[in-house]
């Protein structure tokens, strides 16, 4: 594939990621992770790499759909605190971590997350 073409092909996915998270709140980053690695791995031959791309390109969209949400009177600001700011906290012991676990691991927790959450999706 072209690199221009994969630049547009990346736009477009990157869109529907942006979609689909915000939509419900899950998915996004999932179609990205797994188109940086597959059609991207010239760009990320760590996984680890391509899980925090991924991450970092849906800040805004999710950043942009709070606002709109909050906009509406959407969003629980009580609720938010209560578990966002754990998930911060969560998400920097993440970040240090993840240089010293090998991407192979990575990959299988990301995996089983992903098997986990369609499961309890599809059967409640």
């Amino acid at each position: 594939m072209a690199q221009k073409t994969k630049n547009i092909f990346l736009a477009v996915t990157a869109a529907i990621s942006g979609f689909l998270n915000s939509l419900i709140g899950a998915g996004g980053g999932i179609l990205l992770s797994l188109t940086l690695s597959r059609f991207f791995s010239d760009k990320f031959p760590d996984k680890r790499d391509v899980y925090v791309n991924s991450q970092a390109s849906m800040i805004p969209g999710c950043a942009l759909s709070c606002l709109l949400y909050s906009s509406r009177g959407m969003l629980d600001t009580a609720g938010f605190a209560l578990f966002a700011i754990p998930a911060a906290v969560g998400g920097a012991i993440g970040s240090l971590l993840l240089s010293k676990i090998k991407s192979n691991w990575i990959q299988i927790i990301f995996a089983a997350l992903v098997i986990w959450s369609g499961a309890r999706m599809m059967f409640g």
